[in-house]
């Protein structure tokens, strides 16, 4: 299934994720577009460091079942795929988290992220896909991208969330502690 995807794609993705974690904030002086605009660093960490080359597995890991089909209640490839028993087995295999199996009960855990701005590749984004909150699951890639197992009769792929249906059913992001000790 890895082969789907281009080693090129896969190298912006963890490209971005080191931009991320090295990103500057952009804080803007002034409403008109000629004046200066700031730029002000983060402070990255050994701890910030460490984090992101563990989600480079996670990221790997995740991208490796795109093709799989959507299977409801799925929680492996060879089964099939629903959107939170991706999460789940990708969590799994990569840190050993045993996470919530529903997507309503996955957005409780871990910490809010409260724009998407701030965003780092691992982190959970939740959308409202069957009239209440919560219903979809996916793992940020980066870049506004992120892999999901959608519905019946579709595959683990790729989506934008800037794409329409995504922006409009878009109910927040949660970021996991992959050190807590659930292991």
């Amino acid at each position: 299934m890895a082969s789907v995807l281009s080693t090129g794609w896969r190298q912006r993705v963890f490209r971005a994720m080191a931009c991320t974690a090295m990103a500057a904030t952009l804080v803007s002086t002034a409403a008109r577009a000629d004046e200066i605009v700031q730029i002000e660093e983060l402070p990255v960490t050994a701890a910030d460091l460490t984090a992101l080359d563990n989600m480079r597995g996670l990221i790997d890991s995740a991208l490796g079942y795109i093709g799989v089909p959507y299977r409801f209640g799925g929680s492996s490839p060879s089964a099939g795929f629903d959107c939170s028993g991706l999460v789940n087995y990708v969590y799994r295999k990569t840190f050993g988290l045993v996470l919530p199996r529903t997507a309503r009960d996955l957005a409780t855990t871990g910490s809010p992220v409260a724009d998407v701005a701030l965003l780092l590749p691992g982190d959970l984004v939740f959308f409202n896909t069957r009239g209440f909150l919560n219903s979809h699951v996916g793992i940020y890639l980066g870049d506004f991208k992120f892999i999901h197992a959608p519905r019946t009769g579709s595959t683990v792929r790729i989506s934008d969330l800037r794409n329409a249906y995504f922006k409009a059913r878009f109910n927040g992001a949660r970021r996991i502690d992959t050190e807590r000790s659930s292991r």
